[in-house]
């Protein structure tokens, strides 16, 4: 293991592994080592590439900022970005007859989405459907509600796995396969169903790429496909890129990895940097232990201890945390002590305002989309209700009507609130997804954008209003088709629930707030934090870490390690005397 910081060269004809902390500066690094390849490499060329693979888009800009003019011999993308652009797009026809894969109409990649009447379709032709009996035969899986529920939910969260003989296999996560009954309480569907209904779910997918339908699963299994199957393909990878170098590479998948490796065989550079610590996407298959037993030949360890980013105080608290590398104090700056704030989250926000002289910014980081939103509405009370959308989905459902009205007010609900964050493109792509019915592309944006400038001018009117003042500004500006709302449990929720209450549910993809998600903060900083935790049992962290078991550890330690000046933690409230004690050998705690 070589030591290194954010300012030493290293040779640039050997693969590499840099293991950097949390503010090591391994993207200035990075940066630095990439325009060092492009002034001393033999290899480049006019027409060759430097592959720089990040793992968001916001990293992408971050990096092409950085490299300023240096940016016509580097592509720097994502990892499915990069996949689609130079696998999947250009040589997805030599898979179109055994995947049936549309080819022509193939544009893109996108989330996952589930239409029920091909689910329908594809429970009513399964291969095994003889095998399938009471209480689950073909028409009480895709009539009864609590069934389609259940498989909505199942068939969104499918993944993709190598087996042991290389060969990628299809399958769901079974504790996603759940209704809400009406004590709010989840309800399983039967895995001997869901085992059944497995074997045949390449059958399932098929009805998507029949219509060129790929999200970003499907990329890195077609991917893995065309080069295993294709191997001139990687010929033609190396001879584009003679250096790949891949950021935050705890965040892989093992079919990413398996696709790097086949890259870096032979000819082409690979560099990983990354670190354990920070590997927080494990429900996306992402494994830390990926990172340090990743291999290629003569591949070259080095590891970045300094800090650059925070106070001496902030760096001891992440000390306390982490054993495996212990960082360097490189600005040398002593800081405030962490607070510890036992309270309301609100009034906690309220207080480090205060504590701030209200002159600087502070960034709420939390672990879930309702409180992140909350935080950023200024949305008081400890008790949120994350399932509030799905609540909806669930009990507007007595008839086919009935679910498209619902279907409709979620759309228009989550396009606003995409619009308001900045995020006008998923915005209208939400809006757009009601007008299906219309071929002409620019006929259903232009009533897309209209539907949108309508309901964003109407903001105020609604937005601390029932949802039942939206669901009548839809009915009667949007989508005048969807059923009336009568009397019964559906016209009751929109009556008792705000629209605002509901908004809080809307996942916000690219987040530009002060008040965000843990994860959506990941590959920033800020000058002051204030994560907002549930319960003091997260506390755990400080008393008992282990960041190599245990992922919300992990997490925690992210969210800690973005603050640069000041951090603030907020917990409703601390009932162990010992824990208190414990904690204050590490914190300042205050009441708020």
């Amino acid at each position: 293991m070589i030591k290194i910081d954010s300012d030493t060269l290293i040779p640039i004809e050997n693969h590499f592994r840099v293991a950097a902390g949390p503010g090591a500066g391994k993207t200035y690094w990075l940066v630095k080592h990439i325009k060092n390849v492009l002034h001393h490499s033999q290899r480049l060329k006019k027409t060759r590439k430097i592959a720089c693979i990040t793992y968001t888009n916001i990293a992408v800009e971050t990096v092409l900022n950085r490299l300023g003019t240096n940016i016509n011999q580097v592509e720097v993308s994502t990892l499915h970005s990069f996949l689609y652009k130079h696998i999947l797009k250009p040589y997805a026809s030599y898979l179109d007859k055994e995947y049936e894969l549309n080819v022509n109409e193939m544009d893109g990649h996108q989330d996952t989405v589930v239409h029920f009447k091909k689910v329908k379709y594809w429970i009513e032709n399964h291969s095994n459907v003889d095998q399938l009996v009471h209480p689950y035969t073909v028409n009480q899986l895709i009539k009864r509600s609590e069934n389609i529920e259940s498989l909505t939910r199942w068939l969104e969260r499918l993944r993709y796995h190598i087996d042991e003989h290389d060969n990628i296999i299809i399958s769901g996560d079974n504790k996603q396969a759940y209704w809400i009954d009406e004590k709010k309480k989840q309800r399983h569907l039967n895995k001997t169903c869901l085992k059944i209904l497995s074997l045949d779910l390449i059958a399932y997918k098929k009805l998507y790429w029949l219509k060129g339908n790929v999200d970003h699963n499907d990329v890195l299994f077609f991917s893995y496909q065309l080069l295993k199957k294709y191997p001139f393909i990687l010929d033609v990878l190396r001879a584009k890129f003679p250096y790949l170098y891949i950021d935050e590479f705890q965040d892989t998948n093992p079919i990413q990895v398996e696709i790097l490796k086949l890259i870096g065989a032979k000819e082409t550079i690979v560099g990983i940097i990354g670190d354990e610590a920070q590997s927080i996407f494990g429900f996306q298959g992402a494994d830390p232990g990926q990172f340090s037993s990743f291999k290629l030949p003569d591949l070259v360890d080095h590891v970045m201890e300094d800090n650059r980013r925070s106070t001496n105080s902030i760096i001891d608290l992440l000390n306390i945390i982490r054993k495996d590398i212990e960082q360097k104090k490189i600005r040398n700056i002593q800081g405030d002590i962490p607070k510890l704030l036992v309270g309301e989250r609100i009034a906690a926000l309220t207080w480090a305002k205060k504590y701030c002289n209200y002159s600087e910014e502070i960034c709420s980081l939390s672990r879930d989309n309702p409180t992140s939103n909350a935080m950023r509405r200024d949305f008081s009370g400890q008790t949120l209700n994350d399932k509030l959308i799905e609540e909806l989905l669930n009990v507007d459902k007595s008839s086919s009507n009935n679910k498209y009205r619902s279907k409709v007010v979620v759309i228009c609900l989550k396009a606003v609130e995409c619009a308001r964050e900045g995020d006008i493109k998923k915005a209208i792509k939400e809006m757009e997804s009601l007008e299906r019915d219309i071929n002409n592309t620019d006929e259903r944006r232009k009533i897309a954008l209209k539907s949108l400038y309508l309901l964003l001018e109407k903001y105020d009117a609604y937005r601390n209003k029932p949802l039942y003042d939206f669901y009548q500004l839809v009915k009667n500006n949007v989508k005048t088709e969807i059923s009336k709302l009568g009397k019964g449990a559906a016209a009751t929720f929109y009556e008792t629930n705000t629209y605002e209450q509901l908004a809080l549910c809307v996942n916000i993809t690219e987040d530009f707030s002060k008040h965000k998600t843990i994860h959506k903060s990941k590959g920033d900083e800020f000058d002051n934090v204030l994560i907002v935790f549930k319960s003091s049992n997260e506390l755990e962290l400080f008393l008992n870490p282990d960041l190599k078991k245990n992922e919300e550890h992990r997490i925690s330690y992210v969210a800690l390690s973005r603050a640069r000046e000041r951090l603030f933690i907020n917990v409703p409230e601390i009932k162990n005397d010992d824990s208190i004690n414990r904690l204050k050998e590490i914190f300042k705690i205050e009441s708020v």
